[in-house]
């Protein structure tokens, strides 16, 4: 087990709830099994990123990568504080120090500008290739829950949460945290779609048509503007797997000079 993987193990344990036992015959009767409103989250290094936040910064993970073999790690974070727009950045964590306990090193990176083009990425090709190493470990929760039309509305919230300097720097990291996991790996790390779909979520958003393609993936094609979002099914949630957004109306016709 290497340095990095036997500190998990150590925080998991000191952070598991203790589990009371009861004699078999005090147990009650078993109950039907009901499934869960939500589901775990996947989070190895909760406590560590947990310990590392400023008192004055609202965090939500968006990403772990691990690196056992060297004993670091780098979270990618939607974070907020009041005043500031919210952003998304990678912290790095490192297990080597005097300690071997998984701390947090160094200044943030921000991940990707959400008000830059697409082709300004940010630390997103380094995430990439580390993602793509054989012994770096990677989790991210992918897709939400409810169906594609729902969601389209879920987005829209979340969008207009990021946006509201009223809302509380938590609601507006949750919020940011809510549009990675919208996206699939492609489009948020390949193609760095974000910031244009935070962008064309605005307005008033209607469902015009819902296409089926095979058993685990949907089209949603919007009233106006006519954006086709495909959604593809990944375990109980849907996510967004293609965008083609279209112009505002009244962009689509102005003339040209």
């Amino acid at each position: 087990m290497t340095p990095l993987r036997t500190a998990l193990l150590v925080a998991s344990l000191a952070f598991a709830p203790a589990c009371p036992q009861e004699p078999a015959a005090d147990r009650p009767p078993p109950q039907p099994a009901q499934t869960p409103a939500t589901a775990p989250e996947p989070w190895l290094y909760a406590p560590a990123l947990r310990d590392s936040i400023p008192a004055d910064l609202a965090v939500r993970p968006v990403f772990e990568l691990a690196d056992g073999r060297r004993g670091r790690a780098e979270i990618g974070v939607a974070v907020a504080r009041p005043g500031a727009a919210p952003r998304l950045e990678v912290w790095e964590f490192s297990q080597n120090n005097p300690r071997e306990r998984l701390e947090r090193v160094g200044e943030a990176r921000e991940l990707v500008a959400l008000d830059a083009p697409r082709d300004a990425r940010g630390q997103l090709d380094a995430i990439r290739t580390a993602i793509a190493r054989p012994s770096n470990e990677f989790v991210r929760m992918r897709g939400l829950d409810g169906e594609p039309e729902a969601i389209v509305a879920e987005l829209q919230r979340m969008a207009a949460t990021v946006r509201d300097a009223a809302a509380s720097p938590e609601q507006r990291a949750e919020a940011l945290a809510g549009l990675t996991r919208a996206l699939d790996d492609h489009l948020l790390f390949t193609e760095n779609r974000l910031p244009e779909l935070l962008a064309a979520l605005t307005g008033t958003l209607e469902v015009a048509a819902r296409e089926p393609v095979g058993e685990r993936r949907v089209i949603v094609t919007l009233r106006e503007p006519p954006h086709r979002l495909t959604f593809a099914r990944t375990g109980e949630r849907w996510a967004l797997s293609d965008l083609q957004l279209a112009a505002p109306t009244n962009e689509a016709k102005t003339p040209a000079p």
